[in-house]
């Protein structure tokens, strides 16, 4: 499965835990320190937002966020 057309969700649930919220699912941001849950999820578009932080993307930008992270 090539990063462009995996599923955000389930790649976002090897990182975080995710909760489900009306049409989205929401978790803590692992890009910035997260008290609350600001990160958001929508499975039907297959897209990330942080109301946190900004990041935003899909797939492809949350997998080389996330490599990022871990690298440093």
């Amino acid at each position: 499965m090539s990063a462009t057309s995996s599923d955000l969700v389930k790649l976002a649930t090897v990182y975080i835990s995710l909760k489900e919220s009306r049409r989205t699912l929401r978790g803590r941001c692992p890009f910035h320190r997260d008290a609350g849950e600001s990160l958001m999820i929508s499975p039907e578009k297959n897209i990330f937002k942080c109301f946190g932080c900004g990041k935003e993307g899909g797939p492809a930008e949350f997998k080389l966020a996330m490599e990022q992270l871990i690298k440093s």
